[in-house]
């Protein structure tokens, strides 16, 4: 670490000599994994969707609710808290116990016997996994130069892709064989449905890997702080509001954009599979080899090369440069989106998907360092909860209905998911690019701003 800046020193050059070791990129690996498996257990539900439906006798609508509003309602509620202790406490400590917490409850997602009861398991795992981002956020921001972040940020989020990829492949194998076999029986558990053991399967491991973490991974020294500030002093909510509404201008376009982007893109992956089956007749077995794969190629290479492409356009002198990557994904993400679903080829519409998940996930890394890098360590914690509470409760919460309103009450046929899914491109899309496109000249003032503010 380096020693902190004097009054006239540069932040810039304080941090750039930040030293970054092996260990460091092993800290990030840890939070990657988690965010994998945190990833995993929330979305596998994509894959059960029509044993739900038999199962429990509801509509889309009402897989819809489970897939986004039951997770989003707490995940996206307590980040606030969780951020708030994540600026004062220990970070490492406050991820280990919200991850054997998810654990749990996912797997307890595998004893529901009804609706209500899986509805409140969904709602717990949400408030095990609001302990994840806003802390793994804050502790990158510690561990890594300021001119490293995005690329760190991105490794961070290989997490969604390989989660994604990961609940596909392993969903799909589990649910082709549950299908053969029927349900089981199982020792104290009795009779459990191939939907259950799904979610049994992928919520156990959780436990071992948040037991590593805790045991392995160091708290490291708070960094970037406000001038005159100490590192444990933190900040109330009301400051962290007070911030944010002085620079409404950067955080604003900021904020929706990114939400809209998350509303675009979780709609598609609650649905994508459920697409596959009706429209183009696919098993549950071949939709989770198939999109596992393309989760897998699209999603990690999407990542890696967007947090490249940023790096590009910081060396070329744009200071607004994580924020432009966004502009530039969902300029491509848009067209691709609307395309995929009514294509009609199997594999083209494959290939449009692999694309569409290459530039959905191509901005992962820069939208988090965008608004780390104008934000002060006291509020980073409590900042990435509020931006956490708007996309989760848009994107996570209301992308996967808006797709299922679409299906139940505008064109009232199941068999019609592919018009649903361009509709909601469009609805969403659209506004995402103009919000992210008025943001770009207010960041600029703001990263001038957060240098001149903050220390090392």
């Amino acid at each position: 670490m380096s020693p902190p800046a004097g009054a006239d020193g540069s932040l810039a050059q304080s941090l750039h000599t930040q030293q970054v070791s092996a260990y460091t990129w092993y800290v990030v690996a840890m939070l990657m994994f988690l965010y994998i498996n945190s990833f995993l257990d929330r979305v596998i539900i994509s894959l059960v969707v029509e044993q739900l439906k038999v199962d429990l006798g509801i509509t889309d609508t009402g897989v819809s609710l489970l897939q986004g509003l039951a997770f989003a309602l707490f995940y996206s509620t307590l980040g606030v808290p969780f951020g708030r202790l994540a600026d004062r406490y220990s970070r490492r400590n406050i991820i280990s116990v919200g991850a054997g917490f998810w654990a749990v409850m996912a797997s307890a997602c595998g004893l529901a016997q009804t609706y209500f009861q899986l509805f409140i398991a969904r709602m717990g795992l949400g408030v095990g996994e609001a302990t994840l981002m806003p802390a793994a956020y804050s502790m990158v921001s510690d561990y890594f130069p300021r001119h490293r972040l995005a690329r760190a940020y991105a490794v961070l989020m290989l997490g969604a892709p390989l989660g994604t990829a990961l609940a596909f492949f392993i969903g799909g194998w589990v649910v082709s064989f549950a299908s053969e076999v029927g349900s089981v029986t199982l020792p104290v558990l009795g009779e459990v449905r191939s939907w259950q053991l799904v979610f049994l399967i992928t919520g156990l491991p959780g436990l071992p890997l948040a037991l590593w973490v805790w045991l392995t991974v160091r708290e490291p020294r708070r960094t970037g702080l406000l001038a005159g500030a100490s590192a444990r002093s933190g900040l109330p909510l009301t400051e962290t509001l007070r911030w944010l509404s002085a620079r409404r201008g950067v955080y604003l376009p900021l904020l929706a954009g990114l939400s809209l982007s998350a509303m675009f893109g979780s709609g598609y992956m609650s649905w994508v599979a459920v697409f596959f089956m009706r429209v183009h007749g696919l098993s549950a077995g071949e939709v989770g080899q198939f999109f596992g794969a393309a989760a897998l190629v699209g999603g990690v290479s999407g990542i890696l090369v967007g947090s490249l492409w940023c790096d590009v356009l910081a060396r070329h002198g744009r200071r607004d440069a994580p924020l432009r990557t966004a502009v530039h994904a969902i300029c491509v993400a848009l067209p691709l989106g609307v395309a995929a679903p009514l294509v009609g080829d199997v594999r083209l519409a494959f290939l449009l998907i692999t694309g569409l998940v290459f530039f959905l996930t191509f901005p992962q890394g820069s939208n988090v360092a965008a608004f780390t890098l104008v934000t002060p360590n006291q509020l980073r914690g409590q900042v990435a909860a509020v931006f956490l509470l708007a996309i989760n409760v848009t994107g996570l919460g209301f992308g996967a209905t808006l797709v299922a309103l679409f299906t139940d009450y505008v064109f009232g046929d199941p068999g019609r998911i592919h018009h649903s899914l361009a509709l909601a491109s469009i609805v969403t899309g659209v506004p995402a690019l103009l919000a992210l496109s008025l943001g770009l000249r207010p960041y600029r003032g703001a990263i001038t701003e957060a240098e001149r503010l903050q220390v090392s």
